[in-house]
């Protein structure tokens, strides 16, 4: 399995969202999206996803370049519209949005419809982390829920449906970034590539019967994602509903209802200045006596330590670039005939 240091992997997926119609400065964000996505191990998210967008491209289900336009909007509030360009593009065009209103309002909430796949959630609510805020975000598919079972269900009728929060840490952001389904379905796809069955427990054929083949999600009729929770699913699927509704309903993009609906992502995001509430400081003395507090707590068997969330991310993320980003064989196979017939040098 080739490995690569992230400039490297950055370098190509700039290329290639270049020769797929990006303008320059769009095609940098797509392939730090990407490729930042494998820097902090959610490869389900990052160059994974290359050929999907270059179908769509071609397809006319991504638009390259278009504006993205106010819908309407109040001194606190927006609701965009992204003319069906790439995600990260136009998820940080929102998020940027929001720290600005947030910074003058103490908060800002903006809905996103006619976008596309955006990739990982907690790149953008990191954002408003970064700048000293908090931040809740939420996507879901655009009305094409064909991939997650409701509770009590054996067919699909959800998307993964993420939810992101992020605020300032003591040493690092806090970041919590999950599906609210048991697995985002990039890493039933990764196992998939990589022709390993998944864990008991994340998926159902279409017959609801449990499995731990990859496969048996992309039948047709297709298999499906089960809700978080094990036994107490209603949980995962009670949060699903409402980032649905929160997102779909909330900016007219649609909520799950056919796999016929265009895919991709709408979105949620209210961004919280902490200094319109508290003092930072008092924040972060507050976030610190938590963390200690936490991390006092006797280890379970089987650990060494108790990590915050969004550390585990920033660990691997430092690692990878000491290491490199190692990608399975049929993804990098993927990726490199996706370059290829769109005329880019690989320089690795």
């Amino acid at each position: 399995m080739p490995t690569l240091r992230y400039e490297e992997l950055r370098e190509i997926t700039v290329g290639i969202a270049r020769a797929l119609g990006c303008p320059p400065g769009e095609a940098d964000v797509v392939a730090e999206a990407l490729a930042g996505a494998n820097l902090a191990g959610h490869d389900s998210h990052g160059i994974i996803r290359v050929e999907q967008y270059a179908k769509m491209v071609q397809d006319g289900d991504i638009v390259p370049g278009a504006p993205t336009t106010v819908v309407q909007e109040a001194p606190c509030t927006a609701l965009l519209d992204g003319g069906w360009n790439f995600g990260p593009v136009v998820a940080r065009r929102a998020m940027e949005l929001g720290i600005r209103k947030a910074r003058e309002y103490g908060t800002g909430t903006i809905a996103v419809r006619n976008s596309n796949h955006l990739g990982r959630l907690g790149e953008y609510t990191l954002m408003a982390a970064l700048e000293g805020m908090a931040c809740i975000g939420a996507v879901n598919n655009h009305g094409r829920g064909n991939l997650v079972a409701p509770f009590g269900g054996a067919a699909p009728r959800l998307a993964t449906n993420p939810i992101s929060f992020a605020c300032p840490g003591p040493e690092r952001p806090v970041l919590v970034d999950i599906t609210t389904s048991v697995v985002a379905e990039g890493k039933v796809r990764i196992m998939k590539n990589a022709g390993k069955p998944v864990p008991e427990g994340w998926i159902v054929d279409n017959q609801g019967r449990p499995t731990t083949d990859p496969n048996d999600l992309y039948t047709s009729p297709r298999g499906a994602i089960l809700p978080f929770g094990g036994l107490v699913a209603h949980k995962g699927f009670g949060l699903s509903v409402m980032v649905e509704l929160l997102t779909g309903a909330l900016s007219g993009a649609g909520c799950s209802q056919s796999q016929d609906a265009r895919l991709g992502n709408s979105m949620f995001f209210t961004v919280i200045d902490i200094e319109k509430f508290v003092p930072r400081e008092a924040f972060l003395e507050q976030a610190t006596i938590l963390k200690d507090y936490i991390q006092s707590a006797p280890l379970a068997p089987g650990f060494d330590e108790i990590l915050m969330p969004g550390e585990p991310e920033f660990r691997q993320e430092e690692r990878r670039r000491r290491e490199g980003i190692t990608i399975d064989e049929e993804t990098w196979r993927q990726f490199t005939a996706c370059a290829e017939g769109l005329g880019v040098h690989l320089s690795a």
